[in-house]
């Protein structure tokens, strides 16, 4: 089993926890570099807005970089309260559509796999205690609700890849780190059409990656 994601406490699926929006904007204030926009995020927000993805991420997205080699998306925030863009009068411009991010949806629970890809272990990634109360869910309900067939599939499909890129890398010079964050950014983020279906498109990118990554480290 792994280590609790960044020392969240970990749920059992069947544990009941409580929880109901107070409207009150505090888990969407203070998240500077703290939402995490991921590839299928981006395509979905791109298609909701009916923008390019590469328009949307400038937009409303910044690059963080959580390792060698690795850099992310995240959602960009307004001052004076480092505020998701999203957010206006204490509410969420996406609250009720497909194109919220994953991360926003499962609040105040998170999920990731285990190490064997067997199945997705549930984290409490709130710690704000007023969130708590309201109506009563089991954690897995709540999972299912959220965390739908496709994020699955884009999950395991992303976990599995990163390692064989991992691999990859550690055979990449760091003089070449440039070159590997563009590479990442190209083929996890904007090599996508919206019209099309993003999983086929994903699996064709992570291949492309791969192969532009060997050809670095020959």
């Amino acid at each position: 089993m792994s280590v609790p994601y960044n020392d969240y406490p970990l749920m059992k699926p069947s544990e009941i926890f409580q929880f109901s929006c107070q409207n009150c904007g505090s888990c969407c204030k203070k998240v500077r570099q703290a939402v995490m926009v991921e590839s299928l995020d981006l395509f979905r927000l791109a298609r909701h807005l009916q923008m390019d993805i590469a328009d949307v991420a400038e937009r409303y997205t910044e690059v963080g970089v959580i390792a060698w080699g690795a850099p992310v998306l995240l959602m960009k925030t307004t001052e004076p309260d480092d505020a998701c863009v999203f957010l206006k009068d204490n509410r969420c411009r996406l609250h009720g559509s497909d194109s919220k991010p994953r991360a926003c949806r499962l609040y105040p629970l998170s999920v990731g796999p285990d190490d064997d890809l067997k199945k997705f272990l549930i984290f409490k990634v709130s710690a704000k205690k007023h969130h708590y109360k309201g109506r009563r869910y089991r954690a897995q309900e709540w999972v299912a609700a959220n965390f739908r067939k496709e994020d699955r599939e884009y999950v395991s499909t992303e976990y599995l890849a990163m390692l064989d890129c991992g691999k990859i890398m550690r055979r990449i010079p760091r003089s070449r780190e440039k070159e590997v964050q563009f590479l990442m950014l190209r083929w996890r983020y904007f090599q996508f059409e919206t019209g099309q279906d993003f999983m086929r498109q994903f699996v064709r990118n992570m291949a492309a990656l791969k192969r532009e990554l060997e050809k670095l480290a020959k």
